[in-house]
């Protein structure tokens, strides 16, 4: 067999493999099912009039849903489809980058640790900006491979495209060229590239992706960038070091926690590093760096830093493909597995080693129960169906918003106050409201409280739905009518 043939059948291997990862997350969605996590279903509503922004996130991960939704429906598995499919083609983007920069093997290593990533099995159940953004992050960095080896335009152009489409994806994406910076500061190929004008044309046109995206928050106050700086909480917390230092002990769950040891250490070892090696070092520490400093100053998701993972897919990938013994790799990969079949079949393994699910041990407990709880109100909608629904938490209006019948992605919102905490806030507020008539729901306000707002106040019913032993859903709905008007909201926008 020749070469090309040996290397079309390694690649035709691992896009084998990955079609049937992808049939299986489809398979686990569909039997388990995977509801939809609030922040789907409250992306679904964004989604419903495609935009060049949202309150809280730049505009592709409602494009996406827009567009898997406008195909196959408004049904679960629709609602998150992008997200697998954006998973496996990014491991195929990894494979091809490694290829290029090392080998065949490295290639397919690279995909496979891309694949199994524990944060990409977690993550390819539901639809979140990570799946757009690390899509973006592989192509972007595989065109700007190909355009420093070969300098073609189009190289670069295409660089700047998916640069672009990276930044509309998820607002860290600017860290892809900070990582550009540190590869000048530690390589002579770097520096010559800073000096390249058609680097800074990519740069430029990733930027003018970015316009429509600014004008639209410069029309909405920049309100992006507000709720950003707001869940930052900069300065509101201690320095915590032990804080920073549970940041990184999680960072063993996302990647996996052999792999992970196995690309430090190797990295580690490796003394003279090629230009390749240092540039992917470099996609990986600045990311890694900030997000720590988060973790020190304030808080930080276990994966805010997911980008640095295209990176460490590549590097784990190459360390694997210079191993001799095949021991690391098939214990990394045989742990990751393990954690995705323990994650993907919980019931089934909680039931096999005798664990009692309740709300301190099921990663599902936040999507739990809610579509049957939801359909604990449904009657009262049907006997007041000219009523809006509103409420005073995005959670409740977007649940209720998809799992009522017929479906409602435009609850109205009343918090108490004028402060624009979410989308419903920014684009439904109830003060702005055509209707006088709503039902309200809520799992916090009484029947005295909401008689401030309004002249009348009934309630219709209050509901249980038990998700545990020790842990149960409730909420009340009222009817109310005759909103007082805006003198009644506290003006608080400034004090919080």
């Amino acid at each position: 067999m020749n070469q090309s043939n040996r290397y079309s059948t390694c690649f035709l291997t691992f896009v084998g493999i990955t079609l049937l990862t992808f049939i299986y997350r489809e398979w686990v969605t569909l039997a388990t099912p995977i509801t939809l996590f609030y922040d789907e279903a409250y992306y679904l509503s964004w989604a419903q009039n495609p935009d060049w922004g949202y309150y809280s996130k730049p505009p592709v991960v409602g494009w996406l849903i827009a567009l898997t939704t406008g195909l196959f429906g408004n049904a679960e598995w629709a609602v998150k489809l992008a997200a697998p499919v954006l998973y496996c083609l990014t491991a195929l983007v990894a494979y091809r980058i490694n290829r290029r920069l090392f080998s065949e093997k490295a290639g397919f290593y690279a995909g496979l640790a891309f694949l199994l990533m524990p944060l990409v099995s977690l993550n390819s159940l539901f639809i979140t900006t990570d799946a757009p953004q690390l899509f973006f992050w592989s192509c972007a960095t595989y065109a700007f491979i190909r355009a420093r080896d070969n300098n073609a335009i189009q190289w670069w152009i295409l660089a700047g495209c998916f640069g672009g489409l990276g930044l509309l994806s998820k607002y860290t994406f600017v860290l892809l060229p900070v990582a550009f910076l540190c590869f000048a500061v530690v390589s002579d190929q770097g520096k010559k590239i800073l000096t390249n004008p058609r680097f800074w044309i990519a740069c430029a046109i990733a930027v003018a992706f970015l316009l429509p995206n600014l004008y639209w928050n410069y029309q909405h106050d920049f309100i992006s960038f507000q709720h950003t700086s707001e869940i930052s909480k900069q300065g509101e917390k201690p320095v915590s070091f032990g804080r920073m230092a549970e940041f990184w002990g999680l960072q063993l769950l996302v990647f996996g926690p052999v792999l992970l040891v196995v690309m430090l250490a190797q990295g580690i070892k490796s003394k003279q590093k090629s230009d390749n090696e240092k540039l992917l070092w470099c996609l990986f520490w600045p990311t890694i760096f900030v997000i720590s400093a988060q973790a020190l100053l304030a808080k930080a998701n276990m994966n805010w830093a997911a980008a640095a993972y295209v990176s460490a897919s590549l590097l784990t990938g190459f360390y694997l493909s210079k191993m001799q013994k095949q021991t690391w790799l098939k214990l990394g990969l045989a742990a990751n597995i393990l954690l995705m079949a323990a994650f993907y079949h919980f019931n089934a393994f909680t039931d096999a080693i005798g664990v009692e699910r309740q709300k301190g041990n099921d990663p599902y407990k936040r999507i739990n129960g809610w579509p049957e709880f939801v359909q604990q109100f449904q009657p009262y909608f049907n006997q007041y169906p000219d009523y809006k629904i509103a409420s005073d938490h995005r959670k409740l209006l977007a649940y209720f918003g998809y799992y009522l019948t017929p479906q409602d992605f435009t609850g109205v919102s009343l918090d108490g106050d004028f402060h624009v905490a979410h989308h419903y806030d920014l684009k439904y507020p109830l003060y702005e409201s055509s209707y006088d008539q709503f039902l309200f729901i809520t799992d916090k306000w009484t029947q005295a409280e909401l008689s401030q707002y309004f002249d009348q106040v009934e309630l219709l019913t209050e509901q249980t739905r038990k998700i545990y032993d020790n842990y149960s859903r409730d909420a009340r709905l009222y009817k109310v009518e005759g909103f007082k008007g805006k003198s009644v909201i506290t003006p608080e926008v400034e004090a919080k």
